[in-house]
């Protein structure tokens, strides 16, 4: 998608803009830092007579126009560091700048990415994808959840992958699955090969819905918050709903302090690298839309290995193809059986090095 040059536009082209039947609108400004400067040095076309009726626009007046009709800003980012040129400087050291934080307030150029809002069909065919390792314990709290999955007005559809456990889990979802059958439609099979990336990722390709919802087989975030969430994701396709444990008080134990430290980091650390909040950066209920996954499958994403569960790998794809990210407040219960299926620190570098990799790249 091109970004207009918004100080070329006239105040009609600028209002055109948003009244077309646009899907997106991307739009660059010129940052307020540098105004005296271009000014003084006659960088600014503004300074002649000629030009006298197009915008000088700011990044909250673009945004205040945008919501007059009905758009909604998607992330805004630093484009140009500077009005001079900076061939000289290696790309990875500029993509790198360009995302630190004071940069980025005080860049010449901004771009600025907005997306229609308008409210689609919520009928459509409905996904819940559950991955499950060693969760036999928890077999109560899964007929629980499908119990409440059937007061949805839509068609739901079950995929179950199941991570080579060393309990009966396999056996328990089999059980599930056929007393189950005459209400949902259920896909059962064991992953491929090993990991909750892999295993969700099988069960992504698996899906059919307009609608994908990853819901942790453990159920420690309360069902008819996800169920909600659910509900409000299948009224537009370039939403992805992040949900976010860490707005609520969470149970005693429900998340080991270590872990608690190293989620917040990353969301700091993921907020900055995509410019849109983000508040729970691990949490592994997420809904979003086929047009995401599309999108991801076109991309190749699906089949990297780097991430080792695959939340962070869904958060840069909607960032990168213009999805707004919207968090949504959950409840978080503690585990009540089975242990989680993740190392702290091993993965915690490995979630780093995704970070990283995003940091120095172009987008």
């Amino acid at each position: 998608m091109n970004s207009l040059d918004t100080w070329k536009l006239s105040s009609e082209e600028l209002h055109q803009l948003f009244k077309d039947n646009n899907e997106f609108v991307s739009l660059k400004v010129r940052g307020n830092t540098w105004e005296p400067l271009t000014r003084w040095l006659k960088l600014d076309s503004r300074i002649f007579k000629e030009t006298t009726n197009n915008p000088r626009i700011t990044l909250s007046d673009i945004e205040s126009l945008a919501e007059i009709y009905n758009f909604r800003s998607i992330r805004w980012k630093a484009k140009k560091l500077t009005p001079i040129s900076t061939k000289l400087i290696p790309r990875f050291i500029k993509n790198t700048l360009r995302k630190v934080p004071i940069i980025k307030q005080i860049a010449f150029e901004l771009e600025i990415i907005f997306y229609k809002y308008q409210e689609i069909s919520h009928k459509n065919l409905i996904s819940v994808v559950i991955c499950a390792k060693n969760e036999e314990g928890n077999r109560k709290l899964l007929i629980e959840a499908l119990n409440k999955f059937k007061k949805l007005p839509n068609k739901i559809e079950i995929i179950f992958v199941e991570g080579n456990s060393q309990d009966k889990t396999f056996q328990m979802l089999e059980k599930v699955t056929k007393d189950f059958s005459n209400i949902f439609k259920i896909n059962l099979f064991k992953q491929s090969s090993k990991g909750l990336r892999n295993a969700m990722f099988e069960g992504l390709k698996a899906s059919s819905g307009e609608t994908i919802a990853i819901i942790n087989s453990d159920f420690t975030v309360e069902i008819n918050d996800s169920i909600n969430a659910i509900i409000e994701a299948t009224k537009n396709e370039n939403i992805l709903i992040n949900c976010s444990r860490t707005t609520f008080p969470m149970e005693k134990d429900a998340m080991r302090w270590a872990n608690y430290i190293g989620n917040r980091f990353f969301a700091i650390f993921l907020s900055i690298l995509i410019n849109q909040p983000i508040s729970d950066s691990l949490c592994g209920t997420k809904i979003f839309s086929r047009k995401l996954l599309n999108l991801m499958k076109q991309n190749g994403s699906l089949e990297s290995k780097l991430d080792p569960f695959g939340d962070f790998t869904i958060i840069f794809e909607a960032a990168n193809n213009n999805i707004k990210i919207l968090n949504y407040p959950v409840r978080y219960y503690a585990r009540q059986a089975g242990a989680p299926n993740i190392s702290r620190w091993i993965d915690g570098l490995k979630l780093f090095r995704v970070c990283w990799k995003y940091m120095i790249s172009d987008i």
